[in-house]
């Protein structure tokens, strides 16, 4: 019964961390094609920095769930290896309702950024003149994707690690 709300959310997780990997591939571009037009041409482009700002800012933000889905964040896992599975169990459960209350807070006070952004009209004061509701949207959406993430994982047991000798960190 919740496996098809499971894969929706996992599903918009996919899609978010998809839409990433173009975000990088389009910042490389455009990243290049400002230093070129700066560097050889004296004519940098007036938008590249804003809008790769916003790109990291996606980045950061809407790939999270997905990032945590598959458990390749940044964490210490020193105590949890090596205690037993009903500690493991317990401290899954913990990191989980503490995250779905932090990212419940981010989530709700970036809606009502995104929404006052919108109902007054505001935007960026610079020449490409973005509305800032639509950066401010990815608070809602990316934290509110990564709190039912965190509401998945605290209830599913993590695949175990594959000790292939390669530090985790490199991979």
């Amino acid at each position: 019964m919740l496996a098809l709300p499971v894969k929706i959310v996992e599903g918009v997780g996919w899609v978010l961390q998809a839409i990433g990997l173009f975000a990088v591939g389009f910042m490389a571009l455009t990243i290049c094609y400002d230093a070129m037009m700066r560097y050889l041409f004296a004519a940098p482009t007036s938008w590249s920095l804003e809008v790769n700002s916003y790109l990291v800012v996606y980045l950061a933000v809407m790939t999270a769930a997905d990032v945590h889905r598959r458990g390749e964040h940044i964490a210490i896992t020193l105590w949890p290896e090596s205690a037993g599975p009903a500690t493991r169990r317990v401290l899954r459960v913990i990191t989980a309702v503490v995250g779905i209350i932090l990212c419940s807070i981010l989530a709700w006070r970036g809606y009502l950024m995104s929404h006052d952004a919108f109902r007054y009209g505001e935007r960026v004061s610079s020449a490409f003149g973005t509305p800032t509701w639509i950066p401010y949207a990815m608070l809602p959406i990316g934290f509110t994707t990564l709190a039912l993430q965190f509401l998945i994982n605290a209830f599913r047991d993590p695949k175990p690690a594959q000790d292939d000798g390669v530090p985790s960190a490199v991979l």
